[in-house]
């Protein structure tokens, strides 16, 4: 990636992004080392302009994977960045109706949105990403570990609430080597929040 388009990025910014395009229309193609475009460091960081003016330029950034498969999505619902993610939700409809939903997409580990922000403690943020895709919180990562697994073993009990609350979950729930969300609320200590709710069991 051209350091020139890393620095916008990072720094969020849209005056020099619009300079770069103009001056090398494709630059937003470009990728560091890892794997990660200029919408991803900007998705990370909370850069929402940043991430809008880039997705005016090429709305395909929003599928791109980095070395780990992270979208950007990924790593705004990782960071906990609720702006750049409710932006990221917003453009799907831009894509062809042929393209993946990002909300979907799965990384190396197997991990969908969801699993990245239950994983890294963002409440906020899977209730948001519940919200906008109810049905894949029974979706199994690598581990074998859906976010349910996942929200109960960290905590996360308005997470948990709003999954079991979904009718779905009784009709649809795939079991996990891993056990059930009620195993690995034992292993993260957090019995005392989900004694109430029976279908964790």
């Amino acid at each position: 990636m051209d350091p020139s388009l890393h620095k916008a990025a990072v720094q969020g910014g849209v005056a020099s992004l619009r300079k770069l395009v103009a001056e090398r229309p494709g630059i937003l193609s470009s990728k560091t080392p890892r794997g990660n475009t200029a919408l991803h460091n900007a998705a990370e960081l909370g850069h929402t302009y940043f991430a809008q003016e880039a997705l005016g330029v090429n709305d395909s950034l929003l599928l791109s994977k980095n070395a780990d498969g992270d979208t950007p999505l990924h790593l705004a619902s990782r960071a906990g960045q609720l702006d750049v993610v409710d932006l990221l939700i917003s453009r799907e409809g831009a894509l062809p109706a042929e393209h993946p939903h990002p909300l979907l997409m799965s990384n190396k580990a197997g991990d969908t949105p969801l699993h990245a922000a239950v994983k890294h403690g963002r409440s906020a943020m899977a209730l948001k990403l519940l919200d906008a895709e109810p049905g894949r919180s029974h979706a199994l990562n690598v581990e074998k570990l859906s976010p349910l697994h996942i929200a109960a073993r960290e905590g996360l009990a308005d997470v948990v609430a709003k999954i079991v609350s979904q009718p779905w979950v009784h009709e649809r729930y795939d079991p996990s080597d891993s056990g059930t969300p009620l195993h690995q609320a034992i292993l993260g200590g957090h019995t005392r929040k989900y004694t109430s709710h029976a279908c964790l069991s």
